[in-house]
């Protein structure tokens, strides 16, 4: 199902490739391994095709900048506050990446700045990778295994749905922190067509969501009723709601789904909403992000990617939460197994 491409040099000289499958379903997928970054979602039907998600038509562009398109994040999703956090008696200073006072999607390097280890297995990717203990600051070595799989279902032999399945395991030799996700920018009316604040957005089944400090944007640690406000969002058109949030979208949501099982968190839809993409998960919480700070890059095909130009759906744990009691854990004990699964269904 998979084939194998080259996909350019870094700066460093070191080649990456690119993993590209059809899934038969009008569907197809690529990925590179380079942060393991979601390069592509195309849909073709029988009189059209797009491509639904922003990026870059080779790897210098996933090097050169810094939106986190479409790649793996670790060791810690998020914002952690000041950097810091306190372990088994212990307090760590992580690298201060994001306006030198807090601690962004792993650092400066993280999982999503690396090459991966690559293996075709069959009909899956295996990617694989270690990062050192001390790296941003972290704790022990940790050793981390995503498993790409696609699968399609079908009702009476009609094709209902595909489905491309993320599945995210870890151990470290010492206790640490960990919240892994993928930060893939949706635009549902095509990577190229401009703003995606005509797309249309709902989050399933949700408790709350969590209010942010608007000057270091992590979270109070309050979880609110969406009642009434611009962040109940059900089927809503993103642009009728982001203009009383100031900023935009950047906000956690709460959901209910109970530890361990896999159901849907959000969808996002074109104008039309005959495109949609619904993303399942496992973790407790779905982060919205707005592309509040996407700044005209040039990405695929020569598109131009302004502010709001894509939607990031984040499945993850809770912003910062490693300093707030009341959040999940974040904590891996040493040598138990971290297992956690994004997964995204296809539908036009």
């Amino acid at each position: 199902m998979w084939t194998k491409e080259p996909f350019g040099k870094l700066t460093s000289g070191k080649e990456c490739s690119l993993y590209t499958a059809d899934t038969g379903t009008g569907v197809r997928i690529a990925i590179t391994d380079y942060g393991i970054s979601l390069v592509s979602f195309i849909f073709s039907g029988t009189d059209s095709k797009r491509d639904v998600l922003l990026g870059f038509d080779d790897v210098s562009g996933y090097e050169t900048h810094d939106f986190y398109s479409g790649c793996i994040i670790g060791r810690v999703a998020s914002r952690i506050a000041h950097g810091k956090f306190e372990l088994d008696g212990k307090e760590y200073q992580l690298t201060l990446n994001n306006n030198n006072e807090t601690h962004l999607h792993g650092g400066f390097t993280g999982l999503s700045k690396v090459v991966w280890d690559c293996e075709i297995v069959g009909d899956t990717l295996k990617f694989s990778h270690t990062q050192p203990d001390g790296s941003e600051g972290y704790p022990g070595n940790l050793e981390v295994t995503v498993i790409v799989s696609i699968r399609t279902k079908s009702n009476r032999g009609k094709v209902k749905g595909t489905f491309l399945s993320l599945d995210m395991t870890a151990t470290c030799d010492q206790a640490t922190p960990i919240n892994l996700t993928f930060h893939p920018y949706f635009n549902m009316d095509g990577q190229d067509s401009g703003s995606a604040l005509d797309n249309k957005l709902t989050v399933f089944d949700y408790a709350g969501y969590l209010p942010m400090d608007p000057e270091t944007v992590l979270p109070t640690g309050e979880i609110l009723s969406t009642k009434g406000t611009p962040f109940n969002l059900d089927i809503s058109r993103i642009g009728d709601l982001i203009t009383d949030v100031p900023g935009g979208y950047d906000h956690s949501f709460h959901l209910c789904s109970k530890s361990g099982f896999v159901v849907p968190a959000a969808e996002i839809a074109s104008k039309d909403e005959q495109y949609r993409i619904r993303v399942l998960t496992d973790q407790p919480g779905v982060h919205v992000y707005s592309g509040n700070f996407l700044d005209e890059s040039k990405g695929k095909g020569g598109a131009v990617y302004g502010k709001h130009g894509g939607i990031a759906l984040e499945a993850q744990n809770f912003p910062n939460a490693v300093n707030v009691p009341a959040f999940p854990s974040c904590i891996l004990p040493e040598g138990e197994e971290y297992k956690r699964n994004i997964t995204f269904s296809f539908c036009f």
